[in-house]
């Protein structure tokens, strides 16, 4: 899959909702292709195949140490402490393979400044799940096809429906960032919350 992605030589078979399995620190997860040419390298052209973990994560995280999205996801700990250590869990050859994509997102505080960072991991935005934004600010991207298809956004942590985080600060409230609740609906919470995680990536 990484080589294909790579050379782009991705199969046309290979379609929006096939899944794989992949082990991370001993625990085996289902990962879902989500999109297909709709994330954007860092250095340039379409990344064929955007993943994401069906299921959350067995930890669950914060999104901060404290009830703040200021400085939104470019510098909240979700993003530069807790998915750097879950990628140094992960199989070498993933590590290797996972290349950065162009992300979009509020800068929080309110704001409606656009940010665009490098990930290898990521959280998804509200409007990239849902198509729509109800606690988010306009701009952090498209709906995935997974999403836009009727897939589930409920996602499970420990067995059961949770909610899980997505990228996108509120944009009418500084202490919070979105989520999907375990109904699969659009929410948000308080940013130290710890809540499930359940990211992205492609090769």
């Amino acid at each position: 899959i990484i080589a294909a992605c790579h050379s782009g030589s991705v199969p046309s078979t290979w379609v929006v909702g096939n899944s794989k399995t992949m082990t991370i620190n001993g625990t085996s997860y289902q990962v879902d292709i989500i999109g297909k040419n709709h994330d954007t390298y860092a250095s340039g052209g379409k990344a064929p195949l955007t993943f994401q973990m069906h299921d959350c994560y067995a930890d669950t995280k914060a999104m901060n140490s404290s009830d703040t999205n200021s400085g939104g996801w470019t510098s909240c700990a979700m993003r530069s402490t807790h998915l750097p250590a879950i990628l140094a869990l992960m199989p070498t050859e993933v590590q290797n393979g996972i290349r950065e994509v162009d992300k979009l997102t509020s800068a929080g505080s309110q704001s409606s400044t656009i940010n665009t960072t490098a990930d290898k991991l990521f959280l998804l935005s509200e409007v990239e799940i849902f198509g729509s934004t109800s606690y988010s600010a306009a701009g952090e991207g498209t709906q995935y096809d997974y999403y836009k298809a009727g897939n589930s956004k409920a996602k499970k942590w420990n067995g059961s429906a949770d909610r899980w985080w997505e990228r996108s600060p509120n944009a009418s409230y500084s202490a919070s960032f979105c989520l999907v609740n375990s109904s699969g609906d659009a929410n948000n919470n308080y940013a130290s919350r710890a809540r499930g995680v359940a990211f992205g990536f492609c090769f």
